[in-house]
Formats: C-alpha cells, structure tokens, sequence
C-alpha cells in the first residue's frame, strides 16, 4: 500500500507543473523572481541573475520547505499557516530547521523524481533536490560501514588447581577429623582405685562388727 502522505505531495507537485511561471522585474541586487504558484499546497519561488542563471530557490510542499543557494548548499524547514488578515489570503511563516531534516529532502525529491516537463526552473530544483538525496545516501551508507563491530569479550581463562601430592599410609586427609585416642593404661589406673576402695570397704566392716 502507497504512503498516503506521500501521494499528497506527488498531486500537489502535479498541480505545480501545469502552472505558468509570473516573472517580477529586476530587483536591486540585479537578481529577478520566477514563481510557481500551484493549487494543491506547491509552491517553487526562483531568483535568476541578468544572465538566467538560478541563484537561489525556495521549494514549499505542504508544510516542508526546501533552499537551495548557490554556493551554500541545501537548507530545511517547516512553514506554519495562520489566520492572515480578515478577508485576505492566510500568511505563512518558514521556521528554519537547526540542522538539515533529511526526511524533508527525501519526500520532496521523491515528489519531483516522476517531473518529466521542459521547465527549466523545476528542472534545476528536481536536480538539485536528486543530488541531495543522492548525498544524504551515500553517507548513510558510509556511516553504516564506519559503525564498529560488537567484539564479544573472551571468556576467563581459568587455570587447572595443581594436582595434589599423593597420601602416605597412615597420613590424615585435609580437613579430616581424627577419633578420639583411646589409650588402655587409664582404665588400668581406674580398676586398681576400685580395687583399693572395695578393700577398705571391707576392713572398716570387720572393724565395726
């Protein structure tokens, strides 16, 4: 399915093209204006030099707006409508963008890519706005190229325990807890006492009898 947005800015530049250009007189600075009024939201404003070539051109389409200017390259922006004077056309005011809107270039030079007229001036601005997008690809393609790859960290080495020396008979394991010792010469000791004890007990009973 087509962009709908985009197939507004495709019939707004038709309309543009069937146009016939006004032409004003010099101005001051030598330079003459060229205008394209279309009926469906285009419009291409041209200045022109004394000796026809094109110094300069605004390209509104819908609410972008495009410069061009010899010498100074491709520029964006935004045109906000209002309410004009009571009775009067609205008036409109361009809000330049701080930085180039790559999307504004794309969508006009997409509108003006199918212009296959003999119009010189939306022929310069159909160039123009090719090369642009034409610029703004390749860098988009070099930017890609240039982006570092995710180098995935390498696992710790983790060294083997040295193995352990080997047990002599009778040598106790680590961390072992040894049974008690039993030695043999207490109970000895205990049976003797006993013995002695049960004598006395005796002797003091012949006593007492």
């Amino acid at each position: 399915m087509s962009d709908p947005s985009q197939e507004t800015r495709k019939r707004a530049m038709q309309a543009l093209y069937g146009v016939r250009a006004v032409e004003g007189p010099p101005g001051e600075n030598g330079l003459r204006t060229v205008w394209h009024l279309g009926a469906a939201g285009a419009e291409l404003l041209s200045l022109v030099d004394r000796d026809g070539r094109v110094q300069r051109q605004e390209l509104t389409l819908l609410e972008d707006h495009c410069v061009w200017a010899s010498g100074e390259g491709v520029r964006t922006g935004r045109v906000e409508r209002g309410e004009g004077a009571p009775g009067g056309p609205a008036s409109s005011v361009v809000q330049t963008d701080a930085e180039l809107v790559p999307g504004r270039v794309l969508d006009a030079a997409s509108a003006l890519s199918s212009y296959e007229g003999q119009d010189r001036y939306i022929l310069h601005i159909q160039r123009v706005l090719a090369l642009a997008r034409e610029g703004l690809e390749l860098a988009r393609v070099e930017a890609t190229r240039a982006k570092p790859a995710v180098v995935e960290p390498e696992p710790p080495v983790v060294e083997p325990a040295p193995p352990a020396a080997p047990l002599r008979f009778g040598q106790s394991l680590p961390n072992e807890v040894l049974p008690p010792v039993v030695r043999h010469s207490e109970g000895l000791v205990m049976l003797a006492v006993f013995g002695v004890a049960t004598a006395l007990t005796v002797v003091l009973l012949f006593w007492l009898l």
